[in-house]
C-alpha cells in the first residue's frame, strides 16, 4: 500500500528541536494508545505484515478502544487516528511521555515468533526504566474544559431544572444528566464542560468487547449526589480483565507485561 506522507509541520522552531529531542522507541512497527496525556500503551504487532494490514488492525483497535490511536512503522512514518475517528499520515510519531504496556490487549493474537519476543523484551526494560524512576500520572486537570463566551455565561448560569447547572438534560435511557453546562466547582469558575452519561461509554475491550469502564474514558459525568462534575482518566480502563481470555497462551503470544 503506498501512502503519500505530508511535510512535517510545527507550531515553532522550537517545538521542531524539543520533538526532535524526545525519546523514540524504535521496535517498529506498533501501535501507540494515548491514555492521558503524557502517557502512552504501546503495543507491539507483526513485522511481516504488510502496511494496509496494520492500518486495518490499527483501525479495528480505535474502533474498540475508541481512544487517539498511531500505527508508527518508522523513525519517519505514523498513522494517526484521534479520538473521532479522523485519521491522519505524518512523519513524526509520537516521542516522549511515560510509555506502558500490556493494559489494552488487541483484537487478535499473533504468533509468538523469536523476532517479535526480542522486541517485546526491549518494550519490557523501556516500560521498567519508566516505573523505577517512580512518580505519578494524573489524568485531564482541566476536564476537558475551556473558557465560556459571554454569550454562554448569560445562557448557562445558575441552576436549571431539579437544581442541575444549566445545559445538561436528563438521558431517557438512563435517566443520567448530559449536555454543555458550566462547572459548578469554585475551581473551574465560567469553565464549559462536556458531561456524558452512561449511555455515552463506547469505550471497549477489543478483544472481548466489554466495556473498558464503567464509564466514558478521558470525559466527565455529573454526580446528581454530590452536585459536582467529575473527570474518569484514561488509565481507568486498566482495571478491565476479560472473562474470557482470548487465544492460547501455548501458541499465540499476548503483548507485554502489567
Amino acid at each position: 500500500m503506498a501512502l503519500s506522507l505530508p511535510a512535517p509541520t510545527y507550531e515553532s522552531e522550537s517545538a521542531r528541536r524539543l520533538y526532535s529531542r524526545l525519546p523514540l522507541f524504535e521496535g517498529f512497527p506498533y501501535l501507540v494508545t494515548r491514555v492521558v496525556p503524557a502517557m502512552y500503551h504501546v503495543m507491539l504487532v507483526p513485522a511481516d505484515a504488510s502496511e494496509l494490514e496494520l492500518v486495518l488492525l490499527a483501525r479495528t483497535q480505535w474502533r474498540a478502544n475508541r481512544l487517539e490511536t498511531c500505527l508508527v512503522t518508522g523513525v519517519d512514518r505514523a498513522w494517526f487516528i484521534g479520538a473521532d475517528g479522523h485519521d491522519a499520515l505524518a512523519q513524526t510519531p509520537p516521542r516522549g511521555g511515560i510509555l506502558v504496556t500490556g493494559l489494552l490487549k488487541p483484537v487478535r493474537l499473533w504468533p509468538d515468533t523469536a523476532e517479535l519476543q526480542a522486541r517485546q523484551c526491549r518494550l519490557d526494560a523501556l516500560v521498567e526504566v519508566h516505573r523505577s524512576e517512580g512518580g505519578y500520572i494524573l489524568g485531564d486537570l482541566t476536564k476537558g474544559g475551556r473558557e465560556a463566551t459571554a454569550d454562554e455565561v448569560g445562557r448557562l448560569a445558575g441552576d436549571g431544572p431539579e437544581g442541575r447547572p444549566r445545559g445538561l438534560e436528563c438521558c431517557a435511557t438512563c435517566g443520567e444528566w448530559r449536555g454543555r453546562c458550566l462547572d459548578p466547582s469554585p475551581t473551574f469558575v465560567c469553565k464549559v464542560m462536556t458531561v456524558h452519561c452512561s449511555c455515552q461509554n463506547d469505550n471497549r475491550c477489543a478483544a472481548c468487547g466489554e466495556f473498558l469502564y464503567e464509564r466514558k474514558l478521558n470525559a466527565n459525568y455529573y454526580n446528581s449526589r454530590d452536585g459536582q462534575i467529575w473527570h474518569v482518566p484514561g488509565f481507568s480502563g486498566f482495571r478491565h480483565g476479560c472473562r474470557d481470555p482470548l487465544g492460547d497462551a501455548d501458541d499465540a503470544h499476548a503483548p507485554g507485561n502489567r
